[in-house]
């Protein structure tokens, strides 16, 4: 049950990233411009989601969007912050038990909310959606790291070609 509870959670994560490029205006749920937007269109495409389906992701981008980007940027800024206090000659014991408290506040503040959106948007699809998605997301990264693993093999090659 917590191995099912896992995966429905990195899919729902994976859900979020997807649908947040693909179905939404990455602007209303609070998402920077610059994300590729073909491959996930192409994606939540082919779950054929019903208008309400649709509408209930938008909204869910929409209310808890904001949220995850903000938790985010407080969780990033806290690790460079800590990551910078370490690299202090000589590092302050005081500070880094600050930094470290912040780090972890923001840690738990990412958590809440990614489950909050999480929830939204496992709630707002079927469970045959949900499926379908996850099927479709494996095949995807199973052939992006097939694309890697081949290259990587091509440039070992060349070098032991070299040698």
């Amino acid at each position: 049950m917590v191995k099912w509870l896992r995966n429905l959670k990195v899919l729902a994560l994976l859900l979020a990233m997807v649908i947040s490029a693909g179905v939404v205006n990455a602007n209303a749920a609070g998402f920077d411009d610059g994300h590729r937007f073909g491959a996930d269109m192409k994606l939540t495409a082919t779950l054929g989601l019903s208008s309400v389906e649709q509408t209930a992701l938008t909204n869910a981008l929409t209310t808890h969007g904001p949220a995850v980007k903000t938790a985010m940027q407080a969780f990033r800024a806290a690790r460079v912050q800590l990551r910078s206090d370490l690299n202090a000659t000589p590092p302050v014991g005081s500070q880094l038990a600050a930094d470290a408290t912040a780090l972890a506040r923001a840690k738990a503040q990412l958590k809440a909310a990614r489950t909050q959106l999480d929830s939204a948007l496992s709630g707002a699809l079927t469970p045959a959606h949900l499926k379908q998605l996850q099927e479709e997301l494996l095949a995807q990264f199973q052939s992006r790291l097939d694309q890697k693993t081949g290259r990587l093999l091509f440039e070992y090659a060349m070098h032991l070609k070299l040698e």
